[in-house]
């Protein structure tokens, strides 16, 4: 869920108010009450320079519960993100929990101007939570990856390109700072687009709070495709994004994301109706995967663990037969 962040950073640096960056988190030792790390690689493949296995190396440094990823597996945006039964199994062996989020381009708001996103996505995560036997009973957890705050982003880009797609000057100068800028570019471009169809009023009016109905009836959707399953849902995203959500009652839990500079974050790191609050990135270099990576995890405070499981129901066949049992 750091992918966009590292640019925003850029863009703030360059020319706009303060936004989160993604590097600066805990050193990579145990921290009391920061239980939880979410990865977007599989734990079973972490290698250490020392000869000590993966799974000891998070207890090391106080690792109770592993957050993995319910993906698009023919589609997904990092290769190996999504958790599959190899994984799930070694990860319960070694004596962890798991919280389960399912992420898919959900930092795009594009993604929720599709009208039965929420369905789509949410039987996606059951024919994986299924494929992995995670038990009823348990959370599954649906990321809004600051989309609310891109649309922000498209707002100050408009203003600072004065209504106009983004001169060759000045995308040189985004591009040459991050190149991950190209992403915000793609979607400013888009954003002249459909603005107006989607919002329907002068853009410097247009506020993150307007991307509401589009994640309310992404949540509504996930609620009646997921909770007749007998799974708790949760939400990853800002702070505003969780107060929308448990306020209407569309989710068990929620997880703060490490982006201060997002909508809500303070008001609702305040509140404490969190279960956990994501801390900035750290890169563990004594520990590998298997592709020669160095190890990037996100600590999380944790206040409970709600949702996480430990144990496997019986797998549905048919959901075993639609993913493979590990990443190749």
């Amino acid at each position: 869920m750091r992918f966009w962040y590292r640019a925003v950073a850029a863009l703030a640096i360059m020319a706009g108010p303060a936004m989160a960056s993604d590097f600066g988190g805990p050193s990579c030792v145990a921290h009391k009450a920061m239980t939880a790390v979410d990865m977007s690689q599989p734990t079973n493949s972490i290698t250490t320079e020392f000869g000590k296995g993966g799974y000891a190396s998070l207890k090391s440094i106080g690792v109770k519960t592993i957050i993995r990823y319910y993906d698009w597996v023919n589609d997904e945006d990092i290769s190996c993100k999504a958790l599959l039964p190899s994984e799930s199994d070694a990860i319960i062996a070694a004596g962890f929990n798991i919280i389960s989020v399912f992420q898919h381009e959900n930092d795009d708001p594009e993604s929720f101007f599709v009208k039965t996103r929420g369905t789509t996505d949410a039987k996606q995560a059951l024919t994986l939570a299924h494929a992995n036997g995670q038990p009823s009973g348990s959370a599954i957890y649906f990321s809004v990856d600051g989309v609310d705050q891109t649309i922000r982003d498209m707002v100050f880009e408009h203003g600072m390109s004065n209504g106009h797609a983004i001169t060759k000057k000045r995308r040189r100068h985004l591009i040459h700072a991050d190149r991950s800028f190209m992403r915000h570019i793609r979607r400013y471009g888009r954003f002249l687009q459909y603005n107006h169809r989607i919002f329907g009023k002068p853009v410097a009016t247009i506020g993150a709070s307007d991307m509401n109905p589009a994640i309310l009836r992404y949540f509504e959707q996930v609620n009646a495709t997921v909770k007749p399953e007998g799974y708790k849902i949760g939400a990853y995203g800002s702070g505003a994004v969780c107060e929308l959500l448990l306020g209407k009652k569309l989710i068990d839990y929620c997880w703060l994301a490490q982006s201060t500079g997002w909508p809500g974050y303070d008001h609702f790191l305040k509140s404490k109706r969190w279960t956990m609050v994501q801390q900035k990135t750290t890169v563990c270099r004594a520990l590998k995967f298997n592709n020669g990576d160095h190890v990037w995890l996100d600590f999380n405070r944790v206040s409970s663990a709600k949702g996480a499981w430990a144990k496997k129901d019986g797998i549905t066949a048919l959901a075993a037969t639609q993913v493979p049992k590990s990443c190749n």
